[in-house]
């Protein structure tokens, strides 16, 4: 919830004026509302029942609008309207097919077995202190005898107060988080930044295909115009040197040997190809294994830090590198850096942690996201797995790329 929800709902009343809020209404309408979950189940046991399986319905309704004793306002409706013009038959039956209808039914169950607990414990926790307060009024009533004095017990009934009071908006607070999963629909709040992450995603999405479309067309043009043709000068000169053995042994000779200079330059290339897919030290030796190797090919020195990171899931392994690849990339490229420091660890354990991986260069500094493409593939690569990406460029540098994605992605 939000700061200024603290004077309207119970629970961040009770966390951040732990005291204060004894003084509030906040411990009479816990109480409220535990004792009310009785009556309420009582009258919708009795009457609703011949709805079947609608019978939770009514009985959500009034549970939302019962939540306003803790959370200062009824709770919105998970419910989505009907098609136009369905009528009440088409009414029914969109009702019958959504969930929430089948949640309030729940509810409803879950209730009767819940009412008599609930307002067994209210009774006790307004009794208790009220009996041992109203000890000298029952005295002297008649109501209640005995020979122990007086004071103790209105003593023992002020110190109660306290302990009901928390334990009444302790149990009114959980008792209404139950209802809230089970009945409500997304905060406004919520739905806000699912609909923006959903947008982002979307947006992502188009992007990587895109990028996937580029990459799949560079492919294809890198085999066309370099490993493919070497194979073809290949295949022609040993085909010549097959016609020239008996006549021209020295000529074919030195067209096997041609052929043979083709085939290693084809098989370098195709190497060189498949690393840019996929290097192979990433899936044998591991991510580290495969930053150090990336190291070695560049232009800049580039320092790899890592800890005991040990094997990750392959597509965080496999993010993490290009993320890596590309960001040293960019710096090796635009900022003038003589070294490149990559760093990597993993927070909270290789299955539940988050990879934080970071290159930090020592260029100008400057760097603006929203030039060029390659921030935004790395935002895009990581966005793929649930993850995130920041840049820090002040003018004169350094440059630091954080990437973080899930572990359990």
């Amino acid at each position: 919830m939000r700061d200024n929800d603290a004077e309207t709902a119970l629970w961040p009343a009770l966390v951040r004026r732990p005291v204060a809020v004894l003084l509030t209404p906040w411990p009479w309408r816990a109480l409220l509302y535990l004792a009310t979950s009785a009556p309420v189940a009582a009258v919708w046991s009795l009457l609703c029942w011949p709805l079947l399986t609608l019978a939770g319905l009514p009985l959500g309704a009034v549970e939302r609008r019962r939540l306003a004793l803790v959370d200062g306002a009824p709770a919105p409706s998970p419910h989505t309207p009907p098609p136009p013009g369905a009528g009440p038959a088409g009414w029914i039956r969109w009702r019958s097919r959504e969930a929430a209808s089948w949640l309030e039914l729940a509810h409803g169950l879950l209730l009767a077995l819940l009412c008599v607990v609930e307002l067994t414990v209210a009774v006790v926790l307004a009794g208790v202190p009220a009996v041992l307060l109203a000890s000298p009024v029952l005295r002297a009533a008649g109501v209640a005898d005995g020979p122990s004095p007086v004071a103790p017990a209105v003593l023992l009934g002020l110190g109660t107060l306290p302990v009901s009071a928390y334990t009444a908006m302790v149990l009114a607070a959980g008792r209404a988080r139950l209802a809230r999963a089970l009945l409500t629909a997304p905060r406004g709040e919520e739905l806000a930044e699912l609909g923006e992450r959903l947008v982002l995603v979307s947006r992502s999405r188009t992007r990587i295909v895109d990028g996937f479309t580029a990459e799949r067309r560079r492919i294809e043009r890198d085999l066309h115009d370099g490993a493919q043709q070497r194979l073809t000068a290949l295949v022609v000169r040993l085909g010549m040197a097959s016609s020239r053995f008996d006549d021209d042994p020295e000529q074919a000779r030195a067209l096997v040997e041609q052929a043979h200079a083709d085939a290693r330059a084809a098989l370098v290339e195709l190497r060189e190809l498949v690393h840019g897919i996929h290097p192979a030290a990433l899936t044998e030796r591991g991510l580290v294994a495969a930053l150090e190797e990336l190291a070695d090919t560049q232009q800049v020195e580039v320092a790899v830090e890592a800890g005991d990171v040990g094997r990750l899931p392959d597509a965080v392994e496999s993010t993490a590198y290009f993320c890596a690849a590309e960001a040293v990339a960019n710096a090796a490229r635009h900022s003038g850096a003589d070294t490149v420091r990559v760093g990597l660890r993993v927070n909270g354990g290789a299955r539940r942690g988050t990879l934080l991986l970071t290159v930090t260069d020592d260029g100008r500094g400057g760097a603006d996201p929203d030039r060029g493409s390659g921030l935004t593939g790395l935002a895009d690569r990581a966005a793929a797995l649930g993850g995130r990406v920041s840049l820090t460029s002040p003018g004169g540098g350094p440059t630091t790329v954080e990437v973080r994605i899930p572990c359990g992605s």
